[in-house]
């Protein structure tokens, strides 16, 4: 049984070494961006928890949720916080 699999298995990591291969191409590479979370940004900020979801919420603050958890990217840091739009 575990040899009749072995060639599904193979097309399968295929597949996904072509899927990976496919997305770096279209998607912009961030390897050398550093992000920081929540906690971070707070000591960085010296801002609390509230703050700081007012600032991801009103979108002042470019902010990613992966897995649950929310990062900032510290070049926007270096911008600052996006300026309000009327």
């Amino acid at each position: 049984m575990q040899k009749e699999l072995f060639p599904y298995l193979e097309t399968i990591i295929e597949l996904q070494k072509q899927v990976v291969d496919a997305l770096s191409r279209v998607m912009p590479s961030t390897n050398d961006e550093e992000w920081l979370d929540n906690a971070d940004m707070k000591q960085l900020l010296k801002i609390s928890d509230a703050t700081l979801y007012r600032l991801r919420k009103s979108e002042q603050l470019s902010s990613k949720k992966i897995g649950g958890k929310w990062y900032y990217a510290k070049s926007a840091m270096v911008q600052g916080p996006k300026q309000r739009q009327k």
